[in-house]
């Protein structure tokens, strides 16, 4: 299949991290702004690139906390938030896209900043976006569990007083060691008030990972679920993901840089999808992978088994399992194009 038959798939990207969804031009200038020695492209990579299988957690997590480290004002929050968008549609064709972000996650290394402002640049960022492109973006406020109830309970608050800037609400960070259960109130309470339920589960290779998609569905009220690759440990929870229609926000290359699978080739997304369950194909992290949505099409079609037709109905399950409004996903994608 060609790029330009690639390309000309209108795209939905459910799962894309937006504090690490960068445009390398822009982070890297930055960065040599901020006086590191980063104007090698080598040197730049090494500090914020996961280009190969990371060889531990505390590796790729110091290239996030570099990256978080050089995104220090809301107006390079506007502008990263205005190019992931233009980015996303210029480049493969998205048409469809929900951004996550977690403010504690800026705030806990810049406290100068301020949630609200930093929710408004997000929002000029996305304007600024929509209104050049046949696009429509959507904000998932991201709690993380690596924090206490407490906390995240405030922030939860937050974002339902703000409720209409979002259209979900995820809870992601180290599924291992810090169960999703503690803050299942908190995602009953939004899911009552209207929010989509994203909760990250069954990603880490680990045993009794695809249990942790259970609980996300049956204690958080999940509506889809981040990753959940390791579901296929599992007959029971691929029956009911399959009989529920509960789509996975699928990750191919994410997967493979974190050693949830060994490699694309043993990525269980083809065997998931002929199994009834919805399989989305997103990206994850862009930025600090080095991965576009283009390049995640190319990997399904070259390493996954994926037809055209494949791509295009898991395209048709991410458009339907938006929590985007259908009605503002119609203006800019008809459904006779579909």
């Amino acid at each position: 299949m060609s790029d330009q038959d690639l390309f000309s798939i209108p795209k939905v990207e459910l799962h894309c991290h937006l504090e690490l969804t960068f445009r390398r031009s822009t982070l890297q200038a930055w960065a040599v702004d901020m006086g590191m020695d980063v104007q090698n492209d080598s040197d730049f990579a090494q500090a914020f690139l996961v280009k190969e299988p990371m060889a531990d957690l505390p590796s790729v997590l110091h290239k996030f906390l570099n990256t978080r480290d050089v995104i220090d004002t809301e107006a390079k929050v506007e502008q990263l938030t205005y190019e992931a968008c233009a980015d996303m549609h210029t480049v493969s064709n998205v048409r469809v896209l929900e951004l996550r972000y977690a403010p504690s996650f800026l705030l806990d290394a810049h406290p100068h900043m301020n949630a609200d402002r930093m929710l408004e640049a997000i929002q000029r960022g996305v304007a600024r976006a929509e209104a050049e492109f046949p696009m429509v973006v959507g904000l998932i406020g991201l709690l993380q569990r690596i924090k206490s109830v407490e906390e995240n309970a405030r922030w939860c608050d937050w974002m339902l007083e703000r409720k209409a800037a979002f259209v979900g609400l995820d809870l992601a960070d180290d599924e291992v060691n810090f169960p999703a259960s503690p803050f299942a109130p908190l995602f009953q309470k939004a899911k009552a008030q209207g929010l989509g339920i994203t909760v990250h589960a069954g990603e880490p290779c680990v045993e009794g990972a695809a249990n942790n998609i259970l609980v996300a569905i049956d204690e958080l009220g999940a509506d889809r679920i981040g990753h959940g690759v390791q579901a296929i440990q599992d007959d029971r929870v691929v029956e009911r993901l399959a009989q529920e229609g509960i789509p996975l926000e699928l990750c191919p290359w994410s997967n493979v840089l974190t050693r949830a699978v060994s490699s694309l080739e043993a990525h269980p997304f083809k065997t998931l999808m002929e199994r009834g369950v919805k399989t989305t194909l997103n990206t994850d992290d862009p930025g600090v992978m080095d991965i576009t949505l283009m390049d995640e099409c190319r990997h399904a079609t070259q390493n996954l088994g994926l037809s055209t037709s494949d791509l295009i109905k898991c395209n048709s399950w991410s458009r339907k399992a938006s929590f985007i409004p259908q009605e503002r996903i119609d203006t800019v994608w008809p459904t006779t194009d579909s």
